[in-house]
């Protein structure tokens, strides 16, 4: 027999809907909860690419609520400047919903905004001394701000995220921001506006989402919910993710991949912060301005390899999710082998196995001190000789 599971609780309050053509319940989903003036935020590519106008429209047809403005100024990560400016232009146009549409970095941004509306505040800086706002339960309440998000992407899962990833530019360091209320209140997963994302953005958020699983499964804080969650996905990712980078129009990818990112980020964020390959990547995502889910990707499969003091308690269940049979298999030979089928994975996506960036000894150092301080290595550090084999795996020289 097994042992009791330990106490644990589980904290999602986003209606999710899913389907394609599921957008056009947005404008009635305000309506229901009492907005009239709706701000928009995006950024400007998804403008350019006709994406908006297929929100817009929506809007236009069904006559009410209104949207008030577009906010396209997101980059491509959430950053605290763009976030004050936002908040600045929603109360400028006496916003009463936000709805967001794109990536991660745009989802985090209106979570970022949400907050300043809700607290008071006018600069997230206010909010997260140490580049952390930690606003757990009790602190965390309900910040009366109507959202919907629609993303864009299939990758961070932010839309139900009750954790947002914000940038301080002075800083070059990624921060956590963490709220209950932040995630939006309904969650559109629509295929039909994630069918343009280019290969190498569905693969690197396609990555982001594994990781995100992966991490959840192995985390010390995981209980049987999370077990479930990061094992579906881990198998819906291995199937669909190479069919939807190389068929971007294939609609059963898209969604199973939407779902799949939706239920990651579930098992993570609910798992504590022990997640030492996002510790690395959000290291050389600040360092480098590469995409998140391009430094998740290559830092995933050798901290797998090289972690066994995180990874062994789990091993065996992980090699299993990625359909490797593993029952006479040490921990050691499970990680090495899911290390090969990630790598194979990332193979089969078009993805590289170590960034293009190449680190002289100056360089080196000073990224093992940007992991070493981003605030996840502050809570749960990765052993020197981990993250010194880690990082020699992960850069060229």
């Amino acid at each position: 027999m097994g042992s009791i599971p330990k106490y644990f609780a589980w904290d999602f309050h986003t209606l999710v809907e899913v389907g394609s053509g599921s957008r056009t319940l947005v404008p009635q989903r305000f309506m229901e909860m009492g907005a009239k003036r709706v701000g928009l935020i995006t950024d400007k590519g998804l403008c350019e690419a006709g994406i908006i106008e297929q929100i817009t429209d929506i809007f236009a047809a069904q006559g009410a609520p209104k949207i008030v403005g577009i906010y396209d100024r997101v980059e491509q990560d959430a950053a605290m400047r763009v976030i004050n400016d936002c908040a600045a232009w929603c109360r400028v146009n006496a916003v009463d919903g936000l709805l967001g549409v794109g990536g991660g970095s745009v989802l985090d941004t209106v979570k970022g905004v949400k907050a300043l509306l809700g607290m008071g505040e006018v600069d997230i800086k206010q909010l997260m001394p140490a580049n952390i706002g930690p606003y757990i339960r009790p602190l965390g309440q309900p910040l009366g701000i109507p959202n919907v998000s629609i993303p864009t992407t299939a990758g961070t899962g932010s839309e139900v995220s009750p954790i947002a990833v914000i940038y301080n530019e002075e800083a070059q360091v990624k921060g956590d921001f963490l709220h209950p209320f932040i995630p939006a209140d309904i969650a559109i997963l629509d295929p039909d506006l994630t069918v343009g994302l280019p290969p190498a953005m569905t693969a690197y958020t396609g990555f982001d989402a594994l990781t995100h699983a992966v991490e959840g499964l192995a985390s010390p804080g995981a209980n049987p919910m999370i077990d479930a969650l990061s094992l579906q996905a881990i198998r819906l990712i291995c199937k669909y993710l190479p069919i939807a980078v190389q068929d971007g129009k294939n609609l059963e990818a898209r969604t199973n991949m939407l779902i799949a990112s939706n239920i990651a980020i579930m098992s993570f964020a609910m798992s504590g912060l022990f997640y030492p390959i996002h510790n690395v990547a959000h290291a050389a995502g600040g360092q480098l301005r590469i995409p998140h889910g391009q430094a998740c990707a290559v830092a995933m499969p050798h901290m797998i390899r090289r972690g066994g003091w995180h990874f062994d308690r789990r091993a065996i269940d992980l090699a299993g999710a990625f359909g490797i049979h593993a029952g006479k298999m040490s921990a050691q030979e499970a990680r090495e082998a899911v290390s090969d089928a990630i790598l194979q994975l990332m193979d089969s996506c078009g993805v590289k196995a170590r960034y293009d960036y190449a680190l002289d000894a100056e360089g080196r150092t000073n990224m093992f001190f940007a992991v070493r301080f981003d605030p996840s290595g502050i809570l749960y550090p990765i052993p020197d000789e981990v993250l010194n084999a880690v990082l020699e795996d992960c850069y060229p020289t």
